[in-house]
């Protein structure tokens, strides 16, 4: 009872326990361990008596064996041999008996040593000593017959505290892995929220300050129909801008269910429109059954369209844009170009703060298991997106 109490009450610690001070179940612990070596049970027929000075010296090295196991969730090494030597001692002195504080220490051993390999390592020597020790005993008392019994108990012990150790790795380990998901998680939700932004921020904002530029232009030449037609094209894509925004707030606000539908390759048209007020000529080319184009896929190629566009715009003034669209049985391919505008030589959507929108177009491609070909054309001047997609159902 005094093992099962013993080892019951180690159970339930957790492992951070080493680091604090001493509690009132270590000293529980160690008194009844200390107690256990005082009320002495011999194994096999019955040794010579020693003397009452021999016996007291064997009882108090077991007393101290049985105190120094209060230490073992701080010092679980120190308080392992200790114990082990203490009770060896005992042993050695009175000849054999059951070794209840080396049992102790076998289970304080495989518990909290904080390594698990040396845990069990230190527990397999610990309980060889504890055996071997008995073994000599008996042999030095001529008391033999119970040492197989304390070598099968001893092996149980072992295998116990084995087991419960093993057992408690697993679940930690398992607590680890779904607490690393856990955090894997959050990450891919807070780079999905940060390309989302990005995509709605940069393409209403480049928009906005480029009709205000030209509502100014037109302000100071007295062209008011013109500023009239720039001030609308602000007007529509800060309202296309603010419901993209409260449908990203409504994503995290209650989740996806309660959000309206994301923007599909119906909105490219939108995205024409607003680099059409900006001065550019825009041509989309579809082929294919895009309209039934899984959401996930129409979601990103839309996204595509609209980072390459607010590129185009934001680093092309006047440039010719080309939108294709393209759906097969397997795959959905996208590609923007533009024939350069008046965009500085060797300028283009990868310098300045356009670099981050690049990078996140490919997180987001490659998260939807496509490829992403972004640099200069090579057959005319300007700039080519082309963005491959493999169709696959949501899941």
């Amino acid at each position: 009872m005094v093992v099962g109490a013993a080892v019951r009450s180690w159970s339930v610690r957790a492992e951070g326990d080493r680091g604090v001070g001493l509690s009132w179940r270590d000293w529980v612990v160690a008194v009844l361990a200390a107690a256990a070596a005082v009320v002495q049970v011999s194994v096999g027929p019955s040794a010579d008596e020693p003397a009452s000075w021999v016996a007291s010296v064997a009882v108090l090295f077991g007393v101290l064996g049985g105190l120094a196991l209060a230490w073992r969730r701080r010092r679980p090494f120190v308080a392992t041999a200790v114990a082990i030597t203490g009770s060896g001692l005992q042993v050695l002195i009175a000849g054999p008996s059951v070794p209840v504080v080396g049992w102790l220490a076998v289970a304080a051993a495989a518990r909290h040593v904080p390594d698990l390999r040396h845990a069990l390592r230190g527990a397999a020597v610990a309980a060889l000593a504890v055996a071997g020790v008995n073994a000599v005993a008996g042999v030095l008392h001529d008391s033999t017959g119970g040492v197989p019994l304390v070598f099968s108990l001893t092996l149980v012990v072992l295998l116990g505290a084995s087991l419960v150790r093993l057992q408690g790795a697993r679940v930690d380990a398992q607590r680890r892995e779904r607490d690393a998901a856990r955090q894997q998680a959050v990450a891919v939700e807070r780079l999905r929220i940060a390309r989302d932004l990005h995509d709605l921020v940069g393409h209403g904002l480049s928009t906005v300050a480029i009709q205000s530029s030209a509502a100014r232009l037109a302000l100071d030449s007295g062209d008011a129909a013109a500023a009239r037609r720039a001030v609308g094209s602000v007007e529509q894509a800060s309202r296309g801008a603010l419901e993209e925004m409260r449908q990203l707030l409504g994503v995290l606000r209650h989740g996806a269910d309660d959000a309206a539908p994301p923007s599909g390759l119906d909105g490219v048209e939108a995205l024409a429109d607003g680099a059409r007020a900006a001065g550019h000529v825009v041509t989309v080319h579809r082929s294919g059954p895009l309209e039934s184009a899984p959401p996930a896929a129409a979601l990103c190629a839309y996204r595509v369209v609209q980072e390459a566009v607010t590129n185009a715009v934001r680093h092309a003034p006047g440039a010719t844009i080309s939108v294709s669209l393209c759906m097969a049985e397997q795959d959905l391919t996208v590609e923007v170009t533009d024939d350069g505008g008046d965009r500085p030589a060797g300028a283009g959507p990868g310098d300045g703060g356009a670099r981050y929108g690049l990078v996140g177009l490919r997180e987001r491609v490659g998260a939807a298991g496509g490829t992403v070909e972004v640099g200069p054309r090579r057959d005319h001047a300007g700039w080519r997106v082309a963005v491959w997609l493999p169709l696959r159902e949501d899941r």
